[in-house]
């Protein structure tokens, strides 16, 4: 008697897709079992992919489509780390083209197989190496992948004349899973198995992502490399709206597994640093990968930095961090503990506010680094308190300090200047402190890149203890990155319903894929997988000051 789908396993939602915990050899042996007994219709398998289920997630259509599917197998190390975090206990994930080449190994010799898609050519390469690793594996058809709407009806009457077992589906995504739902109803066998590039990797004409990618979850770095202008799209927009979805699921449930506040490894009151401008203004810290996220919004990180600003005579900094600066920060643990040291580390970037709800911050928002200059000097604009803009190229610091005087009358700029791209040198280095006492400003913008700007920040502030120990008031140095060109037009920000939905680095990326692509490529895919197993507490990130 064939199984019913709920027999293959338990089943874990991620998102909106019903994940099946499995193995490579339990998949088989429950196949084998099944296809014993044929039912009314075959089983319809898709092994799933992150793209897959983010595509699910944002295009409806699709989505009705595959909701015909009887099982969605972990194709991927990250999915398999969330149907684990769901509560799963999965060892590996089950790779499409690792699950095909151990059914070539291990398949009864009694199974008859039927393989659907790819070019001829990888087809005729694909059954010959079969042929040459397993003699009596038995395949009794198949047929190309590049056929159109008028040979439909006859590839249909070659599979069901040939009374397969099993049908290999490698039309890729999306085709492959519209042609299982469109026509499973009309057709014999056991199972239909949506398993894409698993034809070309054991035909041998396309290499698959080394073992040791794979095992770490970037298989489809590899892939992209590959193949930039036909995946950058599904790997680089998808696995943004993927942590996205998981972030924000995780967030809605009540009771996570092995999600434990009570362990203050998430969510940490930190100290005031040594240098922050006194005790009071150190809110409570949200620990993302050992990097101390302040738990604040716009308008109270804004409040908190101009009354730091008024503290005679205390100077602090302010680091403004997003994935790029906390990835950073994993290969650099002096730049982690210069973040852990500020006044205030601000989440710059919305998986950052993500991260922070689902330890349980229902306060914490993004405060982004443009826009909390522009909340800072409209603030401060006609109380006297000064300006000094430090960044960007020959005359962007001049014509940003004009910007801000023209747009919030009242505003006084103490100065400007713009550094050479290079480290200042100990005689630039105190005639820029010596500039600073004589102008006395409360703000010190920094218009640098990360991580130059918090390096820079807690270097001067360092070598410089007593920059302000006679002002009536405190410096407060903030790290704004990009901000400079964007607030004097010279680079365009992202659309605000890209910015709220975590895809501002999708915009910057399409503006200079050169420059950005692999800081986007490897920090986005690097945070996905070191998150999710400190969200599982699975691995701990302290703090370190």
């Amino acid at each position: 008697m064939s199984l019913d789908p709920e027999e293959f396993g338990p089943r874990f939602r991620v998102l909106d897709t019903e994940c099946t915990e499995t193995t490579y050899r339990g998949l088989k042996d429950d196949l084998v079992e099944h296809c014993r007994a044929w039912g009314e219709r075959p089983l319809a398998i898709d092994f799933t992919n992150v793209h897959i289920v983010a595509l699910r997630e944002r295009d409806a259509d699709f989505r009705r489509g595959t909701d015909s599917m009887d099982l969605f197998i972990p194709d991927s190390m990250v999915l398999t780390w969330a149907v684990n975090w769901r509560g799963g206990q999965m060892p590996d994930r089950v790779y499409g083209p690792r699950f095909l080449s151990y059914m070539i190994e291990q398949s009864p010799e009694h199974l008859r197989h039927y393989f659907l898609g790819a070019s001829q050519e990888c087809l005729d390469k694909l059954l010959a190496r079969i042929g040459q690793r397993n003699p009596r594996f038995k395949v009794v058809g198949s047929h190309h992948g590049y056929f159109g709407p008028g040979e439909e009806e006859s590839v249909l009457r070659d599979i069901n004349a040939s009374e397969p077992d099993l049908v290999w589906v490698g039309l890729g995504t999306p085709r492959q899973q519209e042609w299982i739902h469109r026509f499973r109803s009309r057709l014999r066998g056991g199972a239909l198995l949506a398993v894409g590039f698993a034809f070309d990797v054991n035909a041998g004409t396309k290499r698959d992502a080394p073992t040791w990618m794979q095992n770490v979850g970037l298989t489809w770095l590899y892939r992209l490399s590959q193949e930039p202008g036909r995946l950058w799209k599904r790997y680089l927009f998808y696995n943004t709206v993927f942590l996205q979805g998981l972030l924000r699921q995780g967030g809605r449930r009540e009771d996570p597994p092995r999600r434990k506040h009570s362990t203050g490894d998430s969510v940490e009151e930190l100290p005031p640093a040594t240098t922050t401008p006194g005790d009071g203004y150190s809110p409570r810290r949200c620990n993302v990968l050992g990097v101390g996220i302040s738990v604040i919004h716009l308008e109270q990180g804004a409040e908190i930095v101009v009354a730091g600003a008024d503290r005679a005579g205390k100077a602090g900094y302010v680091t403004v961090t997003g994935v790029h600066g906390v990835m950073e920060s994993q290969r650099d643990p002096e730049l982690r503990r210069i973040h852990n040291r500020s006044f205030l580390t601000t989440p710059d970037g919305v998986p950052m506010v993500w991260v922070g709800k689902w330890n349980g911050c229902g306060e914490i928002d993004r405060v982004y680094g443009p826009d909390l200059m522009l909340q800072v000097i409209r603030a401060t604009a006609g109380t006297g308190r000064r300006h000094f803009f430090f960044g960007g190229k020959e005359g962007v610091a001049r014509e940003l300090g004009e910007r801000m005087k023209s747009w919030f009358p009242g505003t006084e700029v103490a100065g400007t200047f713009c550094p050479p791209f290079r480290p200042l040198t100990d005689e630039e280095e105190r005639a820029l402190a010596d500039r600073l006492r004589e102008t006395r400003p409360s703000f010190f913008w920094v218009g640098l890149s990360t991580p130059k700007q918090e390096r820079f920040m807690h270097d001067f502030l360092a070598r410089h203890p007593d920059l302000c120990e006679n002002w009536d008031h405190g410096l407060i140095m903030l790290g704004v990155g990009a901000a400079f060109d964007f607030h004097t037009g010279r680079v365009t920000q992202a659309p605000r319903w890209m910015q709220r939905r975590g895809l501002e680095w999708f915009f910057r990326l399409c503006q200079e894929p050169r420059r950005l692509w692999r800081r986007y490529s490897v920090n986005n895919t690097g945070f996905i997988r070191a998150i999710l197993p400190q969200l599982m507490d699975l691995k701990k990130y302290p703090i370190e000051k």
